[in-house]
């Protein structure tokens, strides 16, 4: 014992001669303003906002949607679709529902189906079977914090939509903002839970009421990235969302065509599990009439829809991957509820094994 002590004490002693004095270690916390939004994080909280206790679920209206299959028309189609591309279907949706229309954001749903956003505030959902529209069709009118329904185009103008585990995101034009809906507990009664404020001028300047976040996706860490459909005639602003709530423009931009604006784009993976990113250009002028420019980052091909093709106001797109070689980009357009216009519905297939 007096042994074991005595080797104690000279380990000790030799120990407190040979260290260096201690040195504070300096510890950098995240400041909180700056941390990102976390689905992840997030979820719990929106799902009680969205769908508080003892909210009952309520199934949406059912709607007539027929859809009547339309030829893409690109015989003569300068240039013509890529090698690697095949135009898997179209249609042009209609529906006895008066208030059908105006579609913005597209989702793919886990069931199959189609899920989208009207710029009227509404949620309609697009019935599926073996990859075609089957006729049938959902609609709900979204319900703000407090439980009534949103109204007024200043409130109601959806654009942008995201969907997981769900929870649909949307973002909102002219009151900027990302707001949630618990659509699988509540259905229709989902009610908003804000997520974000969006920024309402760039560098001073405002965004104009109908230029803001026509683009939204959740990226596969589960933050947010929002873009601007343009600003000032030049490339999109690109955005996050600080855990604050507080949504901000990151100072990079989308690589829009020159002439061309960011209305939408969607995140999913390809057969090895990295994330893909498919992007969706619009531009309009009264003698080419409306253009769009469909890209996807993993690869340098890209789809030009213009006339002599069957094209309209193509402002959603969603994508998912139907095997290891094939990725599906849908679109929808928004016919703005004007008889000038169409609801129009593309399927395409990229098979990614020639890019």
């Amino acid at each position: 014992m007096k042994n074991w002590a005595f080797a104690a004490s000279l380990l000790m002693g030799l120990a407190s001669c040979a260290a260096p004095d201690p040195v504070e270690a300096t510890v950098r916390q995240p400041a909180s303003e700056t941390a990102l939004w976390s689905f992840d994080t997030a979820v719990r909280s929106l799902r009680s906002h969205s769908c508080p206790t003892g909210t009952p679920a309520v199934k949406p209206t059912a709607i007539p949607i027929a859809a009547v299959p339309i030829n893409l028309n690109d015989t003569d189609a300068t240039p013509p679709l890529p090698d690697s591309v095949v135009f898997a279907g179209g249609w042009r949706l209609t529906s006895g529902n008066v208030n059908f229309g105006g579609l913005s954001g597209i989702q793919t749903l886990p069931d199959g189906n189609l899920l989208t956003v009207s710029d009227i505030g509404a949620f309609v959902w697009i019935g599926l079977s073996d990859g075609h529209p089957d006729g049938t069709g959902n609609l709900a009118y979204m319900l703000g914090a407090d439980g009534t329904q949103l109204s007024g185009k200043s409130d109601g103008d959806a654009e942008g939509l995201t969907f997981r585990d769900g929870l649909a995101l949307v973002s909102f034009e002219r009151n900027h903002r990302i707001e949630a809906f618990d659509l699988a507990k509540c259905g229709a009664n989902a009610r908003a839970a804000p997520v974000a404020v969006l920024p309402f001028d760039v560098a001073g300047k405002q965004i104009d009421d109908n230029q803001g976040a026509e683009a939204l996706s959740l990226l596969p860490d589960g933050t947010i990235k929002f873009g601007l459909e343009s600003f000032g005639g030049g490339r999109s602003p690109l955005g996050t969302v600080f855990a604050t709530g507080k949504g901000v423009l990151t100072g990079d931009t989308a690589p829009n065509p020159k002439g061309y604006s960011l209305v939408g784009f969607d995140e999913t993976t390809d057969a090895t599990g990295e994330p893909v990113t498919v992007t969706l250009y619009r531009s309009y002028d009264p003698i080419r009439g409306n253009r769009n420019i469909i890209t996807w980052s993993t690869s340098n091909t890209e789809i030009e829809l213009k006339r002599p093709m069957t094209v309209d106001n193509f402002e959603g797109v969603a994508a998912e991957r139907l095997n290891a070689d094939t990725l599906r980009i849908w679109l929808i357009s928004d016919n703005n509820f004007s008889d000038r216009q169409q609801t129009l519905l593309y399927a395409f297939d990229v098979d990614t094994r020639t890019e």
